[in-house]
C-alpha cells in the first residue's frame, strides 16, 4: 500500500511530455518509427501524430497506429506545409490547454531508443536546462556517430561535433551545444511558446539552428543527453541536398539579423557583404549555381520577409537575457568565413580532412618506405643544387637573363612581337606570359626565383611519378619508381647544357601518363576489370578529357614539341593494351585523346591559326644537330644524353624495370606490357632520329629520351608490385625467385644512382661556373634599360655556331651551323624557334654573310651595318675555355671569311670559345636620312615600353626604323598619326619606309598590335571558360549519392 502510494506520488511529479512526430505516411520505416515511440519507458507522453502525404483517410495506416500507439491524436496534412508550421500546430488554441512540460519534437528519420525520453526529460530537470536533444548513431552501423548536435560559428554556421564516421568512444559526451540534432528535439513548452515555436519561414536543414539560436538569446540552456540514444534510418531527400545552397545563405542571413541589435547588427550586415560577393564568384568558378543563386537572392528573400523578421526580433526583445555562460568557448572561429561562403569547411579523414588529420597522414606516410625514399631524394637533390638555389642559374644555353622588367615577357606574348632577327610578329610561348606575371607579383630577386622554378622540374617531375604510381602498390612501389625516374641522367644533362624543354617535359609527363591512365579507366585506375587503386577518383568521360587537355596544353604553352612525347604515351597505352589481349578501356582512351587534343587546340587556336595558313609544323622544333649514329644502340639503352658524370650503368635500370613482365600476373602484367611499349616506342623515336630518318627537324635528345624514362619508373614499380605480391606463394621455387628478384633490382638501382650521388657533389650538377657574357660585356656593353635614352638604339648581334650552344635560337645555316640574330645580348625572349617568313632583314643578313663565305664581297659590314649589327660572334663553346667541355669547332672558313672584310674589325685576346668581329660600318636602328648629304644620323632614343619608342630626330629629313614587320610600325607626332613614305616615294628612301622629319623634334614609334591583342583575349577568355566548365564537370555529383 505505502510502495503504491509513493509510485503514485513520483508519478505525479513526473513532467508531462507531448512527442509531436512529423511523418509521411509513404515511409517505410514508419512501423519502427512508431515501435520505438510506444516502447518509451517514461510514463507521461501524450502522442500527437502529424501525416504528411496523403491527405485523406488510409485506413491502413490508422489501424497500424491504433495497434502500435492506441491513445494517439492524428492530424493530416497537405505535402506543401513545412516541418516547422506542422510543429507548430502544437500552438493552436484546441491544443493550447494542455498541461504538458515539454514538447518532443521528431521527424520520421529516427527510431528512439526505450529509455530516450526519460533520460532527456531527466537531464532538463537536472540541468534546468531550455532544449535538449539525443545522441544520434547510424541505423546501419552503430558504432559511428550520425549527429551530436553542433555549434555555431562567428556568421551563423552550424559545425558538427563529430567528424564523419567517427566511432563513439563518449569523446563528445556531457557538452553544451548551440543546436540540437534536427530530427529529435526536447524544448520547454513555457519556452516554445513565449517564442512563438519554430520561424515558419526557415525550414531544413537550419530550423532547429534558429529555434536553439533564439532560445540561447532569451537565456535558455541546451545540452545533449549524451545517454539517451537515437538511430537514424533513412537520410536527406534528394530535393533537400539540391536545395540546401539555395537556403543556407538565405537562412544565415536571416539568423544574423534577427540575433544582433544596434552596434552588433550594423557589424553583422558589413560582414554580410563580402560573404555574399565571395559566395557568388565560388559559386560561379565551380560551378554550383544554386549556391550562386542562394547568396544572389539572400537579400532580396530576406527583404521580402521583413515584416516577419521585426515581429521575431521585437519577441526577442521581450524576452532577452544577458547570457552570462562564456558562449564564446562553443564558436569555432577557425573557417567561419569559409563555412558561410560554400557552406562547408574542412572535415571528415578524406580529400577534406581537418588539418591536423591530414598533417598525421602525411606524417604517416613519410615514415613509410616510399616517404623515406622521397626525404632522401629530397636531401640530394637540395644538396646537389645548393648553388643554382643560392647563385643562380648559369647563363648558358636556353638560361638566358631575364627582361629587366618581366612583364616585357607577358608584353611579347601579348602584342606579338619580339626583338629576334631584326623583328617579328610571331605566336610565342604563353607559357612565357604566366611566367612574367607570376614574377612580378612574387617578392624577391626576379631571376634567382627563375632559377628556382627551373630546377623545381626535377622534383616536380618526381612526384609525378609517384602520383602516377600510386594505385599500383605500397610505399615501395613508389620509393623504386622516384627513385628510377631521379636516377636517369636526362635532366641533369639539360641543366648541364641549358636546355628547358627537356626539362618542362621531364616535370608534366608523368602527371599527364596518370591522367590518360585515368581516363582509360582499367583497374587499379579504374573500375573497369577491378577495383580503382589508392587515390583515384573516378568521374565521367567528359572531365577525364577535359583534365588531360589542360595538362596537354600547359605542356605546349611552354613548347609545342611537348605533344611528340605525349603520343608516345597514348601510343604505348593503345598498343599494349591491345596486345594484352583486351580492348577494355580502348574506346575511352579514344574518346579521351581525342577530346584533349580538341582542348588544347581550342585553348591554343592562334598557333593552329599559324599552322593551317601556312606555318611548317617543323619550325615548331628548335634547330637541333644530331649527327647521323652518334649515339649507336648503346648510348639508346644508356639513356646517354650528354656527359653527366659517369652515367655508364643507366642500363641497369632496364633489368629493375624487366621484372615487371618476369613476376608479374594478372592486372601487374598487364600494366608491365603497357608500360613496356611506352619504353619501346620511346627507343625507336630515339632510333629512328639517330639514323636521319626523322622527317623535318629533329628534336632534342633527352626530349625523346623523357618516355623512356616515363616508362622505365612505371614498369619498375609494377616490378616491385609484383615481387611483392604475384611471388608471396611460399612454394621453395618462388621463396627463391623472389630473393633472386629482390636482390638483383637492389644492385641494379644502386648502380644506376651511383652517378647521380657523385655528380651532386659539386652543388650545381656540373653546370659552368662561368658564362660567356662574362667575357663579352667588356666588348658588347650593356643594353640601355626602359626609359633610357641611347644614341641610335640598340645594337645587334649575330651569332654564328652550332645551334644547342648558340645563346638564342637559330635559324638554319648550313647542315651544322645556324645563324641567329639579337638586340644586344640576349635574354629569354630569344630562345623559342621562329620562322623567317617574308623577314627582310634576317633574310638580307644571311646572304650577306653567305656572299663573304663565297668570297662575292669584302664589305660584309656595309651590308649588316644598315640593319644596326655592330658585332659577330663565332661561338664554339657553351661556356668560355675552361669552364666547359662540350665544344663545336667551327670550319676555319668562317673566321677567314670574316677575317677578309674590309670593315670588319676582329677582338683578339678574350677567350678561344668565341670570336668577335666589330663592325666599323655600322649605322644606327633607329636614324634620319639628312636630306643635303645623304648622311645617316642616329636618333635620340628612348625605349618606353614593349611596343613604343621615343625619337627625337636630331636633323631634317627621312627617319627610318630598322624593325621588322616595318608595316606594323606606326609614327605619331603631336599632330596624330604621321602618313608614313613608302620606299622610292618623293621625300623618302629608295630602299625603306620612313616619314619625314624636322630637326628637334619628338615622335613617338608604335606597334600596332591590335589583331594579336584581339586573338589572346579571346585566348584568355576561352581559357576561363574551358577553366569553369571542367570545374563545373570535376564537382558535378555522383547520382548515387544523391
Amino acid at each position: 500500500m505505502e510502495k503504491n502510494e509513493k509510485e503514485n506520488q513520483s508519478s505525479a511529479l513526473e513532467p508531462r511530455v507531448k512527442a509531436v512526430l512529423v511523418a509521411d505516411e509513404r515511409n517505410i520505416w514508419l512501423e519502427e518509427v512508431l515501435d520505438g515511440l510506444a516502447a518509451q519507458d517514461h510514463k507521461k507522453i501524450e502522442f500527437l501524430l502529424l501525416l504528411t502525404g496523403n491527405d485523406k483517410t488510409n485506413s491502413d495506416i490508422d489501424d497500424l497506429i491504433k495497434r502500435v500507439i492506441p491513445a494517439s491524436k492524428i492530424i493530416r496534412t497537405a505535402n506543401t506545409i513545412s516541418y516547422p508550421q506542422l510543429a507548430n500546430v502544437v500552438l493552436r488554441d484546441e491544443l493550447a490547454g494542455a498541461r504538458e512540460n515539454f514538447f518532443l519534437f521528431l521527424k520520421d528519420d529516427l527510431i528512439l531508443d526505450a529509455t530516450c525520453v526519460r533520460r532527456m526529460v531527466e537531464l532538463a530537470v537536472e540541468s534546468n536546462a531550455g532544449i535538449v536533444g539525443p545522441k544520434v548513431l547510424d541505423g546501419e552501423n552503430p558504432s559511428p556517430l550520425e549527429d551530436m548536435g553542433s555549434v555555431l560559428d562567428n556568421y551563423y554556421s552550424p559545425v558538427g561535433r563529430s567528424e564523419k564516421g567517427e566511432n563513439d568512444q563518449g569523446q563528445h559526451d556531457g557538452k553544451e551545444i548551440s543546436a540540437t540534432p534536427e530530427s529529435a528535439m526536447l524544448i520547454r513548452s513555457d519556452l516554445f511558446r513565449a517564442i512563438e515555436g519554430y520561424d515558419t519561414e526557415i525550414n531544413s536543414p537550419d530550423n532547429n539552428v534558429e529555434i536553439c539560436l533564439r532560445s540561447d538569446l532569451v537565456g535558455a540552456k541546451i545540452v545533449l543527453a549524451s545517454n539517451s540514444v537515437a538511430t537514424r534510418v533513412k537520410t536527406q531527400t534528394q530535393f533537400i541536398k539540391k536545395n540546401i545552397d539555395v537556403l543556407r545563405p538565405r537562412h544565415r542571413l536571416r539568423m544574423a539579423l534577427s540575433g544582433n541589435f544596434g552596434a552588433s547588427l550594423i557589424r553583422s550586415v558589413f560582414e554580410s557583404i563580402p560573404i555574399m560577393i565571395t559566395g557568388v564568384a565560388y559559386g560561379l568558378v565551380t560551378g554550383r549555381f544554386s549556391l550562386t543563386w542562394g547568396h544572389l537572392s539572400s537579400v532580396w528573400w530576406n527583404l521580402k520577409r521583413l515584416k516577419s523578421l521585426n515581429s521575431m526580433r521585437g519577441r526577442i526583445r521581450e524576452n532577452y537575457a544577458v547570457n552570462t555562460r562564456n558562449r564564446g568557448s562553443l564558436e569555432p572561429q577557425q573557417h567561419s568565413f569559409r563555412r558561410a561562403v560554400i557552406g562547408q569547411a574542412p572535415s571528415g579523414t578524406g580529400p577534406e580532412a581537418l588539418t591536423r588529420i591530414r598533417f598525421h597522414q602525411l606524417w604517416a606516410a613519410l615514415l613509410g618506405p616510399g616517404g623515406i625514399a622521397l626525404l632522401v631524394a629530397g636531401v640530394i637533390l637540395g644538396f646537389g643544387s645548393r648553388h643554382l638555389l643560392s647563385e643562380g642559374l648559369p647563363v648558358i644555353g636556353r638560361f638566358q637573363l631575364l627582361p629587366a622588367d618581366p612583364l616585357d615577357l607577358f608584353r611579347s606574348w601579348w602584342y606579338g612581337w619580339r626583338s629576334t632577327a631584326t623583328g617579328m610578329e610571331t605566336v610565342g610561348p604563353d607559357g612565357l606570359s604566366a611566367l612574367g606575371v607570376l614574377l612580378s607579383i612574387l617578392p624577391g630577386d626576379d631571376q634567382l626565383l627563375w632559377s628556382w622554378m627551373v630546377v623545381a622540374a626535377i622534383p616536380i617531375g618526381a612526384i609525378g611519378v609517384w602520383r602516377l604510381v600510386r594505385p599500383i602498390g605500397g610505399g615501395r612501389s613508389r620509393a623504386v619508381a622516384f627513385l628510377v625516374y631521379l636516377s636517369i641522367p636526362l635532366p641533369y644533362d639539360a641543366l648541364k647544357e641549358g636546355r628547358l624543354t627537356p626539362l618542362a617535359i621531364y616535370a608534366l609527363l608523368p602527371w599527364l601518363a596518370k591522367r590518360m591512365a585515368v581516363s582509360q579507366g582499367i583497374s587499379p585506375y579504374g573500375s573497369i576489370g577491378g577495383q580503382p587503386g589508392p587515390g583515384i577518383k573516378e568521374r565521367t568521360q567528359l572531365t577525364d578529357g577535359l583534365l588531360t587537355g589542360l595538362l596537354l596544353a600547359l605542356g605546349i604553352a611552354f613548347d609545342p614539341v611537348f605533344l611528340i612525347p605525349v603520343v608516345t604515351i597514348f601510343a604505348g597505352l593503345f598498343v599494349g593494351s591491345l596486345l594484352s589481349g583486351t580492348t577494355s578501356g580502348i574506346s575511352r582512351l579514344l574518346k579521351s585523346f581525342f577530346l584533349s587534343i580538341c582542348v588544347a587546340s581550342l585553348l591554343h587556336f592562334p598557333l593552329i591559326i599559324d599552322l593551317l595558313t601556312g606555318r611548317p609544323a617543323s619550325s615548331l622544333i628548335g634547330f637541333e644537330v644530331w649527327k647521323k649514329g652518334s649515339l649507336g644502340p648503346s648510348g639508346i639503352f644508356n639513356l646517354d644524353t650528354g656527359n653527366f658524370s659517369n652515367s655508364s650503368f643507366t642500363w641497369s635500370l632496364l633489368i629493375v624495370a624487366a621484372f615487371a613482365l618476369l613476376v608479374g600476373t594478372g592486372k601487374h602484367l598487364f600494366l608491365g606490357v603497357r608500360s613496356w611499349l611506352i619504353i619501346i616506342i620511346g627507343f625507336c623515336a630515339v632510333w629512328f632520329a639517330d639514323q636521319g630518318w626523322w622527317l623535318g627537324r629533329t628534336p632534342e635528345e633527352e626530349t625523346l629520351f623523357v618516355p623512356v624514362a616515363v616508362g622505365l619508373a612505371w614498369a619498375s614499380a609494377i616490378a616491385a608490385a609484383g615481387i611483392g605480391s604475384d611471388l608471396t606463394n611460399p612454394t621453395p621455387k618462388k621463396i627463391y625467385l623472389r630473393k633472386i628478384s629482390i636482390g638483383v633490382a637492389a644492385l641494379a638501382l644502386g648502380a644506376s644512382a651511383i652517378p647521380i650521388l657523385s655528380g651532386s657533389l659539386d652543388g650545381s650538377w656540373g653546370t659552368p661556373r662561368k658564362e660567356l657574357s662574362s667575357v663579352l660585356s667588356s666588348v658588347v656593353g650593356t643594353s640601355p634599360t626602359k626609359g633610357e635614352v641611347s644614341r641610335g638604339g640598340e645594337n645587334r648581334i649575330v651569332w654564328i655556331g652550332e645551334p644547342s650552344i648558340l645563346p638564342a635560337t637559330a635559324s638554319v645555316f648550313t647542315e651544322d651551323v645556324g645563324l641567329a640574330i639579337t638586340d644586344g645580348l640576349p635574354d629569354i625572349t630569344d630562345q623559342w624557334p621562329y620562322q623567317l617568313g617574308e623577314n627582310k632583314g634576317a633574310l638580307e643578313i644571311r646572304k650577306g654573310i653567305a656572299k663573304a663565305i663565297a668570297g662575292d664581297t669584302n664589305r660584309l659590314g656595309e651590308i649588316l651595318g644598315k640593319w644596326g649589327v655592330k658585332h659577330l660572334i663565332l661561338v664554339e663553346g657553351i661556356a668560355p675555355v675552361p669552364y666547359q667541355e662540350r665544344r663545336f669547332h667551327l670550319p676555319s672558313f668562317y673566321e677567314a671569311a670574316l677575317t677578309r672584310q674590309l670593315d670588319l674589325a676582329r677582338t683578339e685576346g678574350l677567350n678561344s670559345a668565341v670570336t668577335i668581329f666589330e663592325n666599323t660600318a655600322h649605322e644606327a636602328v633607329h636614324a634620319v636620312v639628312r636630306d643635303s648629304n645623304r648622311k645617316v644620323v642616329p636618333a635620340e632614343v628612348a625605349r618606353i615600353g614593349w611596343d613604343d619608342y621615343l625619337v627625337l630626330s636630331n636633323a631634317d629629313g627621312a627617319f627610318r626604323w630598322m624593325l621588322e614587320p616595318v608595316g606594323s610600325w606606326k609614327i605619331y607626332n603631336s599632330g596624330g598619326e604621321t602618313p608614313i613614305l613608302r620606299a622610292g616615294d618623293e621625300g623618302g628612301l629608295p630602299t625603306r619606309r620612313s616619314v619625314r622629319v624636322a630637326s628637334e623634334t619628338t615622335s613617338l614609334l608604335q606597334l600596332d598590335g591590335t589583331a594579336s591583342k584581339a586573338r589572346h583575349r579571346l585566348q584568355i577568355a576561352l581559357l576561363i571558360i574551358v577553366l569553369l566548365v571542367t570545374n563545373w564537370s570535376r564537382l558535378r555529383p555522383d547520382r548515387s549519392e544523391l
